[in-house]
């Protein structure tokens, strides 16, 4: 998938809590996160053309189950996302939305102004970057925050970014209309 004409880079994430088997859970173990250069839709089509091919191919394995794509620009100021290097050990990936519609110009702004340079005040991560759904749809959450973690690791990473909220709160830093979606921790596959 990583030799796909347009594709910049690719990475292979495991959640850091796997699913336990007869257990509830997320409903996947893995992601893979394939960075485009180029426009986003025909990027998308070609990875879906060559996924299709390697399946008719047999170069899929047979318990190999695709649960889900979601195709996402990158959006806002927190748009350039760097290159992965080795420095890189996790994401934490958040859905997040604006749950008053009227509000949602609002919203965005709070992402940008405040919301991810007080995270990234944290200390926990190394970069974020910020994506909406392309194209955006009528239901849930159409957009994601990714955020980078470097040496410090996932764990170190969270425990971080929970210390300054309740000073974020009390400031009043944190907008009423913010709210989270789906929320993993990712670490190397």
């Amino acid at each position: 998938m990583a030799e796909v004409q347009g594709v910049r880079a690719a990475t292979h994430w495991a959640l850091t809590q796997q699913p336990t088997p007869g257990m509830p859970s997320v409903g996947f173990s893995h992601v893979s996160l394939y960075e485009l250069s180029g426009p986003v839709k025909a990027g998308a089509e070609r990875l879906a053309e060559h996924y299709l091919e390697l399946q008719e191919a047999g170069r899929v394995d047979r318990n190999h189950c695709l649960m889900n794509v979601d195709v996402l620009e990158a959006h806002g100021r927190w748009a350039e996302k760097p290159e992965p290097t080795e420095a890189l050990v996790g994401h934490i990936l958040a859905y997040v939305m604006c749950n008053d519609p009227r509000r949602a110009a609002e919203w965005d702004r709070w992402n940008d102004e405040v919301h991810m340079p007080d995270m990234l005040s944290s200390d926990g991560f190394a970069g974020v970057s910020r994506w909406r759904r392309s194209p955006q749809g009528a239901w849930g959450t159409q957009y994601l925050t990714l955020y980078d973690v470097g040496p410090i690791g996932i764990d170190e990473a969270v425990t971080r970014s929970a210390a300054i909220m309740p000073k974020l709160k009390n400031a009043g830093r944190k907008l009423d209309c913010h709210v989270g979606g789906l929320t993993v921790t990712l670490e190397r596959a």
